[in-house]
């Protein structure tokens, strides 16, 4: 009978263990998930501050009673308000890629589109992203037909490869940024890249960078946070985000989608 009650009493505790083990575990990653949206949401709001002070110095400019402006100005004023409006823009998509993020029950829009169109539409979209920087130039590099066509959830899709674009701009001052997509670097997936002339990601970052919720105390700038953002999104939509350590000019990412 004493080794009945020993033998439940054992297998009581180890229930128990286990029990405060899986409550450990589930405490852990809700304080994750909590610093990822504490760091998104300053990330956010820093980034919210640029364009909208620029807003308020614009307006103080075109309110004086005495303003003369010549073409020149007129259209650099013109450049920063489309420049700043299409910031605001993406950080509100920015939210909806951290909410589809986190939302593992997201549901796809699948649709089929053109990867070459989703391609030129994104570098029109950021154009403006390197209208301060005459030095570098933004090109699409067509390797597939347009009527070549995929399927899958194309807004995603577009938010990621905009992002990846501005990201690109952001730390290229001088030299290119090249978009393009192929099917020939990995069977039996498209291929969306993004490849810049620009300082490159520091080797202690490389193995960081796509993680998501892993380290979110460590993450150095808001660059890693929107790729690690994007990197999720990506496995939601059956692909993956790559560093391509071959590309020595700098950096190139690569979106990797399966083919539908």
């Amino acid at each position: 009978m004493e080794k009945v009650i020993i033998i439940v009493l054992a297998v009581l505790l180890a229930v128990v263990l286990f029990l405060l083990w899986k409550t450990r575990v589930a405490l852990v990653a809700a304080m994750k998930s909590e610093r990822m949206k504490q760091s998104f949401l300053q990330n956010i709001n820093h980034e919210l501050q640029v364009p909208l002070k620029m807003f308020q110095s614009l307006a103080k400019t075109i309110g004086k009673e005495d303003l003369f402006l010549s073409k020149n100005e007129k259209r650099n004023i013109s450049e920063q308000i489309a420049y700043n409006a299409n910031l605001i823009g993406t950080l509100v998509d920015e939210v909806m890629m951290f909410t589809g993020a986190e939302n593992v029950g997201h549901k796809l829009l699948m649709e089929s589109f053109s990867p070459n169109a989703l391609c030129r539409r994104c570098l029109e979209a950021n154009v403006h992203s390197i209208y301060h920087r005459q030095a570098v130039r933004l090109a699409f590099k067509r390797e597939l037909s347009d009527e070549f066509f995929i399927k899958s959830d194309r807004h995603l899709v577009e938010l990621i490869v905009s992002k990846l674009v501005i990201n690109a701009c952001k730390f290229t001052e001088e030299g290119e940024v090249v978009l393009g997509c192929n099917t020939t670097e990995h069977p039996d997936r498209l291929t969306i890249y993004v490849r810049d002339t620009g300082q490159g990601i520091p080797e202690n970052r490389l193995g960081s960078i796509f993680t998501y919720f892993e380290k979110p105390d460590d993450l150095q700038d808001e660059a890693e946070l929107d790729l690690s953002v994007c990197g999720r999104i990506a496995e939601n939509l059956g692909g993956q985000l790559r560093h391509d350590a071959r590309y020595q000019n700098g950096t190139r990412l690569m979106l990797i989608l399966p083919l539908r």
